[in-house]
């Protein structure tokens, strides 16, 4: 067990409940990491819409705090960060493209990016992961399989051997990539989607939720249905 003194403060740049308020439930629990506050990367305070709810316990931000720590808010976050003290960071923003532009921003002034990995998550050996990557409980990663910057793979995902899965790209719970596959920079796979083998898909692209893709899917389209059938290119409305 790592001594207090060598324990990391970390600032997540985020705040929703889903995503980095999960995340710090059990990244402190590490021990390697204390959770030193949550970042909103604007000059206001964050504009909650607290819908109605079945569950009894869930979380929201005030204008200063989220989950008992300081909620920062800011667009000149690195430097109100770096006043603090606190020099490594994970980015959980949901949007893939500002998620990449908040690692750049980090990246460009030294601060550290760090990985995320739940307890129960598996990683096959030669697996490489670079940094910024969020693996959630159960989350599969296979045999030299390569993971891109700022990925999130959520709960029980499963990426086979060989697989390559590019920056910021997000791959929701129970989703299937078999081996051999490609997917590309900013491109979401939803829930349960399966994938097959030897199969690329492009980027900025959408898989819909419960799809099989059984062919190459180019960039900036929308695939659902079984097989996966495209219902919409990048500027166009549905085809459905």
């Amino acid at each position: 067990m790592n001594t207090a003194t060598e324990t990391k403060l970390v600032a997540i740049i985020g705040w929703q409940e889903g995503n980095a308020g999960q995340i710090s439930s059990w990244l402190e629990k590490q021990d390697e990491y204390s959770i030193a506050c949550f970042v909103h990367t604007e000059d206001t305070p964050p504009i909650v819409d607290r819908i109605p709810r079945d569950v009894a316990q869930f979380d929201y931000p005030t204008n200063t705090s989220f989950k008992g720590k300081p909620l920062i808010s800011s667009s000149r976050w690195i430097q109100e960060l770096k006043k603090r003290g606190i020099s490594h960071v994970l980015i959980t923003t949901d949007n893939m493209q500002e998620r990449q532009e908040q690692i750049r921003e980090a990246r460009a002034a030294g601060m550290v990016l760090i990985n995320a990995i739940h307890p129960s998550a598996l990683i096959m050996e030669d697996a490489v992961m670079q940094d910024n990557i969020i693996l959630h409980a159960r989350a599969f990663i296979g045999y030299r399989a390569e993971i891109g910057a700022g990925v999130i793979i959520n709960t029980g995902a499963q990426i086979d051997h060989h697989c390559s899965v590019r920056e910021c790209a997000t791959i929701d719970p129970a989703a299937i990539l078999a081996g051999n596959v490609t997917i590309g920079r900013f491109t979401r796979v939803h829930t349960a989607a399966v994938v097959k083998n030897k199969i690329r898909i492009g980027e900025n692209s959408v898989i819909g939720a419960g799809a099989v893709i059984i062919e190459d899917v180019p960039d900036d389209v929308t695939v659902v249905g079984v097989p996966g059938k495209i219902i919409k290119r990048k500027g166009e409305k549905n085809r459905e």
